[in-house]
């Protein structure tokens, strides 16, 4: 209790704790069932909660899906700056590759990739997300543009770039994607973007 009787609150609580349950729950079904599987019921139950609490927390279906896509992104595909953005990129792209491998990430990517006309906004959705990462890559790349490691550069064009070789290696190859994979495919985007710049 705090000094004026009102209970002290901890950081994070049971509040978080309940969100992080059911965004692994809401994950798993993903993987398991795809995004029709996703209803609210199950949820609840996989998390060990009230259905209301699940409603509370997202009104309606594509707040879920959006607010748990963001989720897995943003812990399994973390954009970090060391200090060296080869480093930083390899890290990215390993981690990429290990996530696109995984059933949750292949339900995440089909929902990236779904047609405009498949009419239920998750089209939207999976452009809000990729916008959102696209956003958070090219701080990354305009700090290492700023020390000097690249060239003034787009994110989209070097997220294709990055991103090509390791969907063709997850879809083709019956080996894992290695970190030394990763950074052979940064090590030559990263010396053909010098080269097209100094051209």
């Amino acid at each position: 209790m705090t000094g004026d009787g009102s209970r002290a609150r901890r950081p994070g609580g049971r509040t978080r704790q309940v969100t992080e349950r059911l965004s692994a729950a809401a994950l798993d079904i993903l993987a398991e069932k795809g995004v029709d599987g996703l209803q609210y019921e199950e949820l609840a139950a996989r998390a060990q909660v009230g259905r209301a609490t699940v409603y509370r927390r997202w009104p309606n279906r594509d707040d879920l899906l959006r607010d748990v896509l963001a989720r897995f992104a943003e812990a399994s595909v973390p954009i970090a700056d060391t200090g060296d953005v080869v480093h930083d990129l390899t890290t990215f792209l390993h981690a990429f590759a290990e996530a696109s491998a995984t059933p949750t990430g292949r339900a995440v990517l089909q929902i990236l990739v779904r047609r405009s006309d498949e009419g239920d906004g998750l089209h939207r959705m999976g452009l809000e997300l990729l916008d959102r990462r696209t956003d958070d890559l090219q701080r990354r790349l305009d700090r290492a543009t700023e020390a000097e490691q690249l060239p003034p550069v787009k994110a989209p064009f070097v997220n294709m770039m990055l991103a090509g070789p390791v969907q063709w290696f997850v879809l083709r190859r019956s080996r894992p994607f290695t970190l030394t994979d990763a950074r052979e495919i940064v090590e030559l985007v990263v010396a053909g973007l010098w080269r097209d710049h100094r051209d």
